[in-house]
């Protein structure tokens, strides 16, 4: 018998691993009623339902749970069904007498975004490989989440990462002494919030857990000490590690190619383990031969191979990485090292005694991945200077470096100057593979630099330090490089004379290079540049500079500059600022092509530019402030040069915005003003809010919300174009007014969260007064607005837990479903459209395009109220709002909206390992006015729609979406598609919607991007309209993957401008977010991945 109570199905929505089946054993029904006083005291589910779960097994109805589970198995006997009652009853009283035994418990991992907490009475602290290892003794603990561990003893692995990278990995490893056992307890919260009561506990002489956390650790530990040499509870906890690992993680995952020193023991912090033995079967020729200066000189030919284990070699550039091992063949070397080391080929010394090593002949020098070939070697360990002669570097790129692939380097001589400085001489580096390589840049010296500087804190300005008292520092990684030279096939194609760069920024002075051709702005030819490196300006921290130089035959030549900042501070304010600004500018001779109507319109002025900035910065005082810059230099520059800024992007707007949030308080000040007079624009000079969201009030019985406004504020009218095709297409819109005076406004809001039953229930009364000083009329108005009304919900569910297909990827289903209900009135003492709208509701290039459909300049003209937005505004309940973003836009309205959010989830993956997913979704709205001739046009139905998301598996989905008001030409618009993806061969997507309404429409989509072959990417896309529009427009390209670059052609056709383009993009493949990628989806791995090409 099973309960579908905790049953295996499915795991609750909360995203909760399922809980284990319970059978009808004795054993398992004291489980069962432990589990069952859970979900009483947890969810509040009644008696009655605990008897339903022993009834009925399979499908069943339930309310107001909230979660699905799944269950299954035959139904039990009623006799059977009482006994087992009876056996609840008992296990129930038997489970509150004891805490769960470790083997009872379950409990869900915790989120990541929980910190993680640590104290103990004394530590020791190393550094091994990508870990932070924390030696902890005396009562030592550790808690995360509802999970808190103590022991004896303890030892930390921590590897850090940045946050971009993903969460801090933190290994654990407890272990009792002395009698003194390991306990963790497992805690759960209690309905009262705060409180939380112990689920069960665990005791034993280890616990090992990994950990991750996105937020920083807490540490309660005295200064850490480094250690003298390995804990032995340190190996120990390594072996529950996996055991084959375990040197791998000794060694710091650097030793694929070295053999495991004998004995397999750690080295003590500061020493050196070198051993040198034969390369091949044939034995080599040694000689030792010791010197009255006190070392040993040992000559080894035929063949040696020399492992070192325990360098210490920092300063390397990323690209080599930390030297912990390496692991060099070679055909002759001779060891310069002290004689208290001994004589023999094997021996440990300290770091700081004499280690010096010459090698010549068949080098091959390797760590990790990496490998280093060259003709003669010489190496100083204790003072880490070296040469290397005729030397070859294959080394994976870091990923750190926004590089992917491996990266080839070149060069007649390397030098280590000292720890942190390198030089090579005749260098080349490249990522082709190819002997002759398919692209390479040489260059006469390259002087590496590696610096640290100390890591600040952007609040306070003071540096930071670890736990144990050290700073923390960061590395800048500089690179200057001299005479040089981009080669293709062999063949210069460009020259600088001098680079210097910082590591963190891969690139070569250009960033891009783009070519085309079409009928509106003709050839072009684009180059964007590194503007510190092309100026030869040492980087500031934090920032990027670009530069852009574009050739655009039919229009002129182009130049432009973009800045971005991400500082911790900036302008001598302390606190984390990032923002960007950009200019583009060009000499315009040409002629302007907007689309059907508009092909041919003579700007304005003939300099033309944009200057956009964008400025945040979070204060230490609490505020946040906002600037922004939006100068353009005609009407229609951004839709002719930045079309898809002009279509997806919010205009562009001059201003600074202060505000600061304090719990759920905020404050907000800001200032703006109009600098293109082309466009409407509200100037706030200044305008002041206050938000007070969610406040408990009479012992949490009632919820207040307040919004209040005080602003001056001037309407600016746009104005009217001189070209005669645009002051054609050019009329007012209903609320443009010029106006200007005082803004004053309070909302306020008042709810009374009810619980009937198994219904959420929230009366609410909101009211609003408001005061303008300049109506659209020239007076001033006053607004009265009052809104009352009830909103509700009730969530049900179902499980059909032996529902199995494999057609449809089906492993048990559940069934969610919320239904939604809310019932307002409201009244307003004056018309919306008395009032200038000074909070727009649409972007500047939908009021631009409304401005056309209104002047009779497209067909058809729509000029019919009923599609002003404001009332689809009012009707869709945007005044139900304290928040409302526009507080002109309210009007008297009855209206009850109903919804429903639909949920069949079902479980994938493979078994262990599965989780839950949505395998249908389907949400519909719809709403009611009992006043319909006042409210809705005469219909008392409207705003109907629907959204449908079919998941029949991870990679195919049907989708579908419609919308309908059922007034005389009404919005109708109905879609529909198949989305199929898989990242290595491709995706692809064909629909058709449906528009019908002022505009009819019938428009057919299409869209394929496919690997042919190893070699060859192809895409294209199409759109056409089945009505009178016709075609729209189709494009298409073809990428070759070639050995080291990314070819792309491509053909593009735009009927409403009647243009034609041909574009061409050339780009490295061993960037890891290529264009390519990017645009169709498919992964390209980096040349070699998978062997070479």
């Amino acid at each position: 018998m099973r309960c579908a109570l905790e049953a295996p199905g499915l795991a609750p929505a909360s995203g909760q691993p399922a809980r284990t089946a319970i059978d009808g054993s004795i054993g398992g029904a004291v489980r069962l009623g432990w589990l069952v006083v859970r979900r009483v005291a947890m969810e509040g589910v009644t008696l009655g339902f605990v008897r339903q779960c022993f009834r009925r097994g399979g499908s069943r109805w339930a309310r107001g749970a909230g979660r699905a589970r799944a269950g299954g198995g035959a139904k039990p006997q009623a006799a059977w069904g009482r006994a087992a009652w009876r056996w609840v009853v008992v296990a129930a009283m038997a489970g509150l007498a004891r805490p769960a035994g470790a083997g009872d418990i379950h409990t869900a991992a915790p989120s990541v975004a929980e910190p993680i907490t640590v104290a103990a009475d004394s530590a020791m602290r190393w550094k091994e490989g990508v870990y932070d290892v924390w030696r902890l003794a005396g009562n030592c603990y550790l808690n995360q989440g509802l999970t808190y561990a103590r022991g004896p003893e303890a030892v930390l692995w921590i590897e850090h990462r940045d946050p971009a990278a993903g969460p801090t990995k933190v290994i654990a490893y407890f272990e009792g002494t002395g009698g003194q056992a390991v306990v963790v307890d497992f805690r759960q919260p209690k309905p009262d919030a705060g409180q939380q009561t112990l689920l069960g506990q665990q005791r034993g002489a280890t616990w090992f857990q990994r950990l991750q956390t996105t937020a920083p650790l807490r540490w309660h530990v005295p200064a850490a000490a480094a250690p003298t040499e390995r804990p032995a509870i340190y190996d120990r906890g390594l072996e529950q590690f996996d055991p084959q690992r375990r040197r791998q993680l000794l060694l710091a995952q650097f030793t694929d190619f070295a053999p495991s020193p004998e004995g397999g023991q750690a080295l003590p912090p500061g020493m050196v383990r070198i051993n040198v033995s034969p390369r091949s079967d044939s034995a080599p020729d040694f000689e030792v031969l010791p010197q009255v200066n006190g070392q040993n000189i040992i000559i080894g030919s035929g063949g040696v191979r020399v492992t070192i284990e325990g360098l210490q070699a920092e300063g390397l550039p990323m690209g080599l990485g930390p030297i912990g091992v390496i692991d060099v063949s070679t055909d002759r070397v001779v060891i310069w090292k002290s004689a208290a080391s001994g004589m023999t080929t094997a021996s440990t010394q300290a770091q700081s005694e004499p280690l010096e090593i010459y090698m010549e002949g068949n080098i091959e020098f390797r760590q990790g991945d990496r490998v280093v070939y060259a003709d003669r070697m010489f190496y100083d360990v204790r003072r880490q200077v070296g040469v290397i002669l005729n030397a070859e570097l294959i080394s994976p790129l870091p990923a750190q470096l926004d590089y992917s692939g491996v990266v080839r380097i070149k060069a007649a001589a390397v030098r280590q100057l000292d720890a942190s400085r390198f030089a090579a001489q005749g260098a080349l580096v490249t990522t082709s593979r190819l002997g002759e390589p398919t692209y390479d840049v040489t260059a006469n010296q390259i002087l590496y630099t590696d610096v640290e500087q100390p890591v600040v804190d952007p609040l306070t300005g003071a540096p930071l330090v670890h736990p144990d008292g050290t700073p923390v520092v960061e590395r800048r990684q500089l690179a200057e490089a001299q005479g040089n030279v981009v080669h293709i096939q062999g063949v210069p194609v460009f020259y600088w004379p001098v680079i210097a760069t910082d590591l963190e920024k891969p690139s070569f002075i250009i960033d891009s290079v783009r070519v085309g051709n079409d009928s509106i702005f003709g050839t072009q030819a684009a180059i964007d540049w590194d503007a510190y490196q092309l100026l030869g300006v040492e980087r500031i921290e934090g920032t990027d500079w670009g530069l852009s130089t574009d050739y655009l035959s039919e229009r002129g030549f182009g130049v432009g500059t973009d800045f971005q900042y991400d500082r911790p501070e900036i302008f001598g304010l302390i606190g984390p600022a990032r923002g960007n600004l950009d200019f583009w500018a060009i000499s315009d001779d040409g002629l302007d092509n907007l689309g059907r109507g508009r092909q041919s319109i003579d700007p304005e002025e003939d300099f033309r530019f944009r200057l956009l900035g964008e400025h945040r910065q979070y204060l230490e005082n609490g505020w946040t402030v906002t600037a922004e810059s939006g100068w353009l230099s005609d009407r229609t520059f951004q839709e002719q040069f930045f079309e898809q800024d002009w279509d997806e992007r919010r205009e562009a707007r001059t201003g600074v915005r202060g505000r600061k949030i304090d719990d759920n308080r905020e404050w907000m000040v800001e200032a703006n003003a109009q600098v293109n007079d082309f466009y409407s624009e509200t100037q706030y000079l200044p305008r002041l809010d206050h938000y007070w969201l969610g406040t408990s009030l009479l012992d949490d019985r009632i919820t207040w919300f307040e919004h209040s406004s005080a602003a001056y504020a001037e309407y600016e009218v746009a104005a009217a174009p001189s070209e005669p095709t645009l002051a054609a297409q050019w009329v007012p819109l209903p609320w443009d007014a010029q106006s200007s005076g005082e803004r004053l406004f309070t909302t306020h809001e008042f709810d009374l969260p009810l619980q009937l039953g198994e219904f959420k229930v929230v009366p609410y009364a909101l009211g609003q007064l408001y005061h303008v000083g300049e109506a659209i009329d020239g007076d001033s108005l006053d607004r009265a607005y009052v809104n009352a009304g009830v909103r509700g919900s009730i969530p049900f569910w179902a499980v059909y837990p032996d529902v199995r297909d494999p057609l449809f990827n089906l492993n048990g289903l559940a069934h969610k479903v919320v239904f939604e209900m809310e019932a307002s009135y409201a009244d307003a003492s004056q018309n919306f459209d008395e009032l200038p709208l000074y909070d727009q509701l649409d972007d500047t290039s939908i009021l631009e395009f409304r401005r056309r459909l209104s002047s009779g300049a497209l067909d058809p003209t729509i000029t019919d109220p009923k599609f002003d937005p404001r009332r689809f505004a009012i009707r869709q309940g945007l005044g139900d709002w304290v928040t409302n973003p526009s507080a002109e836009t309210v009007d008297d309205l009855i209206v009850v909206r109903m919804g429903v959010r639909q949920r069949w989830q079902t479980k994938r993956g493979l078994a262990g390992n599965q989780h839950i997913v949505d395998w249908l979704t389907l949400d519909m709205n719809a709403s009611y006015f009992p006043d319909p001739n006042r409210d809705n046009f005469g219909q008392e139905f409207g705003l109907l729609d629907y959204d449908l998301r079919w998941h029949l598996g991870d990679r195919f989905t049907i989708v579908s979406d419609g919308f309908a008001d059922v007034f005389g030409d009404g919005l109708k618009t109905v879609s529909g598609g198949v989305l199929i993806n898989r990242p290595t061969l491709g995706n692809a997507y064909f629909g058709v919607r449906s528009i019908n309404g002022p505009v009819a429409s019938n428009v057919l989509l299409a869209s394929l991007s496919y690997r042919l072959s190893e070699k060859w990417i192809t895409t294209a896309g199409a759109a056409y309209d089945f009505e009178q529009t016709g075609n729209i427009g189709q494009s298409m390209s073809v990428t070759r993957i070639g050995e080291s670059m990314l070819m792309t052609v491509g053909l593009n056709v735009d009927e409403a401008k009647d243009n034609v383009g041909v574009n061409f993009l050339l780009e490295p493949r061993f960037l890891p977010k290529s264009r390519v990628t990017r645009t169709t989806g498919i992964v390209i791995p980096p040349a070699g991945a998978m062997g070479l090409e």
